[in-house]
């Protein structure tokens, strides 16, 4: 067995262990299961709305907050759901929620005395502190068709503070009102708390009903309030607004929460109910916390439907396919452009190593999107999964030719010092993925001030990526090593996810716009004109005549023949040296392919006879002239390592290898 497979073993094993030893803490043996379950419907069938309800409870202040929530019309005169005027509401409340939300303290000294609650000191909002919710609702119904079981989760983030609480409750579709229990994590106590928190006599009745049916199967899956972690528990009340529309339908029109009742309804009421806005009104009232989480006044929580979702989720999915084909495209185009080593030597691969980055950021979000959303996992799969072939079957196999490619250009370009610099890529790209991930779903999950700060640096970090060309480009004095259909594409087709998720308002995200995105398109558009200009103008355009670094002229004058000294001469990037002051170029570049032999023949022809031969053609440079003085130099060339060829030779062989033919020499671009 190999190293790998036995850590991968013990890590199994560790994880079965512990999995194991938390269901015998949870559930011990089924015995005592079965007693536990026994003990929970003997209280629970003896609840009774006079003896047990926590809503008559409630401070009087409180109560009449809920009175005045559940009474949205000032038609209504009664506070409990079924005294409620039949306003036509939606049939299923199930969806995705986004709103504000403000805490307050309740004065609970006197209600504390009366009724025996005992404050906790669990974590909560402080007093007047306000942030942003996320809510996620899915219903299920039974056979009884005005009742339907709500379950979902609730997340809270502010600067200060968050959390993320379960939810299980009850909706009356013919009302419009829902009662929830929200708690840190779901447990079989919470279903009869939920039972006490119902308003009215009647209400509770009917609830006591509907949860005992449901509770005959769900039951056994819930662990016992003992096993798990405890926060703040809140009552949870809401009232959903009316339908838009005209006209009156029953619970048997609609299949209540069926698709076919949904169209139903939706051909009645002249409205789409998958597209219309769910709108609601919230109040969470904690007992043991003393404090209450409410929609500020005026204010509602809105959402859209599953169904809804679902389509928007499915356009979303569709879009960013064709911009991910989009971009396979453009890159295998310039995959093919780039096809000589000579115009690979002018890209950047910090500049393909940050789109990696993005295309990375982008694969991690979309596959955190297919866990968190199961009913809509196979969307978010394939966007993640054509995300990876961007990434790993191209770009990161780009990104390692053009850097095999560009290893000469080290300092130190031995072995050792090519696998560090490798190794300082794979760091710089997990210390920018993970935390990037982390921030960027944080963000989405309404993080505070920091956690905005925080994703404005990282995505004006991530999308500086033409910066590093641009810098090669001014450096090396070249240009040309990107397809201008390529610098187009890319530039707008990387702003599709941003634009989407940061200043579109109908993201599936459900994030509010910033003005901040348009700052980012505005950034990559100029990175991208730049790069165009140093096409079209020069790689140094935007440097004074005074500053920009001469780069490096392949057309010196040859030197005059030294037929008459007694000293050979070779050629020299600044004019004529004696023999015996060799270029450092030529022993630090040798190999086993180019000789010292082949070396001396060749500074031995310029030295000793009034032209050189050219390495590649085997023929005089100035064959055509009668003197290599008054030779044309455009005709010539001149390596850094003092050799001479033709000019057409020599650019043919750097279409291939950037190398000196002679020496190996590293060879800058033209």
């Amino acid at each position: 067995m190999s190293r790998t497979s036995l850590y991968l073993f013990m890590l199994l094993l560790v994880v079965w262990v512990l999995l194991s030893t938390k269901d015998d803490v949870s559930h011990g043996n089924e015995e005592e299961r079965r007693r536990f379950e026994r003990a929970w419907w003997k209280a629970y069938d003896g609840l009774s709305y006079s003896d047990n309800s926590t809503y008559t409870l409630m401070p009087s202040s409180m109560r009449h907050r809920v009175d005045s929530l559940l009474n949205m019309n000032a038609s209504r005169s009664a506070a409990s759901p079924e005294s409620l005027t039949a306003d036509t509401y939606f049939p299923s409340v199930s969806g995705i929620y986004t709103g504000s939300w403000l805490a307050e303290d309740v004065n609970q000294k006197e209600h504390v005395a009366q009724n025996g609650f005992v404050l906790t000191s669990h974590e909560h909002p402080a007093d007047k502190s306000h942030g942003r919710l996320t809510m996620t609702l899915g219903s299920e119904e039974l056979e009884d068709k005005t009742l339907k079981l709500l379950h979902g989760s609730i997340t809270l983030h502010s600067d200060d503070y968050s959390a993320v609480l379960s939810l299980q409750g009850l909706y009356w579709s013919s009302h419009g009102a829902a009662v929830l229990y929200a708690v840190r994590e779901p447990n079989a106590r919470a279903a009869a708390d939920l039972l006490r928190a119902v308003p009215g006599e009647t209400s509770f009745a009917q609830a006591k009903a509907f949860l005992g049916e449901a509770m005959k199967e769900r039951l056994s899956l819930l662990e016992r309030y003992e096993y798990v972690e405890h926060g703040c528990e809140y009552q949870f009340y809401m009232q959903f607004n009316p339908i838009r529309g005209s006209g009156s339908f029953s619970d048997s029109d609609h299949s209540t929460g069926s698709v076919g009742g949904l169209l139903e309804a939706s051909r009645i009421f002249k409205t789409d109910l998958y597209s219309s806005e769910l709108q609601a009104q919230l109040i969470m009232y904690s007992p043991d916390c003393g404090v209450t989480i409410s929609t500020p006044r005026g204010q509602h929580a809105s959402g859209i439907s599953s169904e809804h979702y679902r389509r928007k989720t499915i356009h979303y999915a569709l879009a960013a396919l064709v911009v991910l084909l989009a971009q396979i495209v453009l890159l295998v185009f310039q995959a093919i452009y780039t096809s000589t080593p000579a115009i690979m030597a002018k890209l950047s691969y910090q500049m393909l190593s940050m789109q990696v980055i993005i295309d990375s950021l982008t694969f991690v979000l979309h596959m955190v999107g297919s866990l968190s959303f199961g009913n809509i996992y196979i969307v978010f799969s394939v966007v993640a999964f054509l995300t990876y072939m961007v990434l790993m079957a191209f770009g990161s196999r780009y990104l390692t030719v053009v850097w095999r490619l560009q290893r000469p250009e080290m300092a130190d370009p031995t072995t050792d010092e090519s696998r560090r610099e490798l190794w300082r890529i794979y760091i710089c790209y997990y210390i920018i993925l993970i935390p990037g991930a982390y921030i960027f779903c944080t963000y989405l999950e309404g993080g505070g001030l920091f956690v905005k700060w925080m994703t404005c640096t990282m995505l004006f970090a991530t999308y500086s990526y033409w910066i590093p060309q641009i810098w090669r480009n001014a450096r090396r004095g070249t240009s040309g090593g990107l397809r201008k259909e390529y610098i187009v594409g890319v530039t707008f087709l990387r702003l599709f996810f941003p634009i989407y998720l940061f200043g579109y308002s109908g993201n599936i995200a459900l994030n509010p716009p910033t003005f901040f995105i348009w700052v980012l398109c505005a950034y990559s558009v100029a990175q991208a004109g730049v790069l165009l200009l140093q096409d079209a103008l020069g790689p140094r355009f935007f440097i004074p005549a005074h500053l920009r670094p001469e780069g490096y002229d392949y057309h010196h004058p040859l030197p005059l023949a030294a037929a008459d000294s007694d000293e050979s001469t070779v050629i020299d990037i600044d004019g004529i040296l004696p023999s015996t002051e060799q270029p450092e170029s030529l022993d630090q570049s040798s190999d086993a392919g180019a000789t010292d032999q082949d070396s001396t023949e060749h500074e031995t022809a310029v030295g000793d006879s009034s032209t050189p031969d050219c390495a590649i053609c085997m023929t005089s440079v100035d064959s055509a002239v009668p003197s290599a003085n008054q030779q044309d130099r455009a005709t010539y060339m001149v390596t850094p390592c003092r050799h001479v060829y033709h000019t057409e030779c020599l650019s043919r062989w750097m279409d291939i290898k950037l190398e000196c033919p002679i020496c190996r020499a590293s060879l800058p671009p033209v």
